[in-house]
């Protein structure tokens, strides 16, 4: 078994959103898998992928993964990958940032010697929507 399959599943993830190359999504994801949150639930990738165009709203995003951890047991894993992700945009003029801490919970399956999502459930611990605000040069306090 490939106990680091699940990070490189998240991490995976994180990339094509952010990239928005939602169509890499079936390299990471089976064709029936289930993806929610507490706004939305998608029984199938293109249904999920069709749900990602809203991401198009925003400048960039960046989804930090950090701990991932759980259990195989022939075949398939259950756990959960924690996750930072901000999301920045324009809102009166000025730029914004809309935090979201999340924990996913996942399962995964082995198909043909190679790791696949077969449920994404995100889990929101905190969000933060404030605006983004630089002042003076790079560092704090300069």
């Amino acid at each position: 078994m490939d106990l680091d399959a699940p990070r490189r599943l998240a991490v995976s993830y994180a990339r094509f959103i952010d990239d928005r190359s939602f169509d890499r999504l079936a390299e990471i994801m089976t064709e029936d898998v289930q993806v929610s949150s507490p706004l939305f639930e998608c029984q199938s990738l293109a249904q999920f992928a069709e749900q990602l165009e809203l991401l198009h709203r925003f400048r960039t995003t960046m989804h930090l993964v950090g701990n991932v951890f759980g259990e195989w047991s022939e075949g398939s894993y259950r756990g959960e990958a924690y996750c930072i992700a901000a999301h920045i945009y324009e809102h009166e003029g000025q730029e914004w940032k809309w935090e979201v801490g999340v924990r996913y919970e996942d399962r995964i399956v082995m198909r043909e010697r190679q790791a696949l999502f077969t449920h994404r459930r995100l889990n929101l611990l905190w969000n933060l929507d404030q605006p983004l605000v630089v002042k003076g040069g790079l560092y704090p306090g300069s």
